[in-house]
């Protein structure tokens, strides 16, 4: 049973996803994978015997367990019990809209090596920040949910891929840098997104964010977030000024998100940096 509701998956943007509990005791299972599939023991433990393709193996699974299949391969599951277990499976559908929507061909001619179990410390914690986003009703929006999926897919293309032509190299010209800068400060309260940064400069999505990374040092949607807590400063240190209203004019989902995010990145909250702003300028 998916743990995430059909009304806070629709909200996603990014690859699909389901956040699973595992059931305790001894029990069996098989099935057929339509599409290449990520599998991530999120928490708790697993002892579990899989058959992938004929093969069989024995695992003790943990927290940060990974396993990846191959579409049109029988998966047989016999688990011999299980603690506290509960998963994360993301969808790869390399041939899917959502997948050529987000992807350039580079990513989706990537051919990835499956593997029953492997560990990877960068996939963990992205996942994780899926499911929390999603359970939170998704307030980072767009860029952030397909930011996670592109790299998520680039990550596996580097790590995992049999054939790959991921393009590493070069930077954001100046003049296309000043685009992206131009439609950011334009559009900040908008509910930007991958597809309109890229076209901006005339590039794919996965293109686009490498060079961009390459060029900043940073993600889209970490930058966005930066310009839009350097926005909120500057309103923030005007007399008069509502949070909540602040929160939506720079882009943020609502005062709480604003706060959030401030907290965890500067460790204050933008109500006290209101207070010290405009006590220092009514001094």
């Amino acid at each position: 049973m998916n743990l995430l509701t059909p009304e806070q998956l629709a909200r996603w943007r990014g690859l699909p996803l389901a956040c699973v509990g595992t059931p305790e005791g001894a029990w069996s299972h098989r099935f057929t994978p339509a599409t290449m599939g990520l599998s991530l023991v999120d928490t708790g433990t697993m002892t579990t015997r899989l058959s992938v393709n004929g093969r069989h193996e024995e695992f003790d699974l943990r927290a940060g367990s990974i396993g990846l299949f191959s579409p049109y391969m029988e998966v047989k599951v016999a688990q011999a019990g299980a603690h506290q277990a509960r998963r994360i499976l993301l969808e790869l559908d390399w041939g899917g809209p959502l997948c050529r929507r987000l992807f350039d061909d580079d990513l989706i001619s990537a051919v990835l090596r499956p593997g029953s179990h492997f560990e990877d410390p960068v996939l963990p914690p992205v996942l994780r920040s899926m499911v929390r986003e999603i359970s939170a009703g998704c307030p980072n929006g767009t860029l952030f949910a397909e930011s996670l999926s592109i790299g998520i897919a680039a990550h596996l293309g580097r790590t995992r891929g049999i054939r790959s032509a991921l393009k590493e190299r070069g930077r954001l010209s100046t003049a296309q840098m000043a685009r992206v800068n131009d439609l950011i400060d334009r559009d900040l309260g908008s509910d930007l997104s991958l597809r309109a940064l890229s076209e901006a400069v005339g590039l794919s999505k996965p293109h686009f964010v490498r060079l961009f990374r390459n060029t900043t040092g940073t993600s889209p949607h970490r930058y966005v977030v930066q310009k839009r807590m350097d926005r909120a400063v500057q309103l923030l240190g005007l007399p008069g000024g509502s949070l909540a209203d602040i929160a939506l004019d720079v882009g943020f989902a609502s005062q709480s998100h604003m706060t959030r995010t401030f907290r965890d990145l500067i460790g204050t909250t933008p109500g006290e940096l209101q207070k010290q702003l405009t006590g220092k300028k009514s001094s």
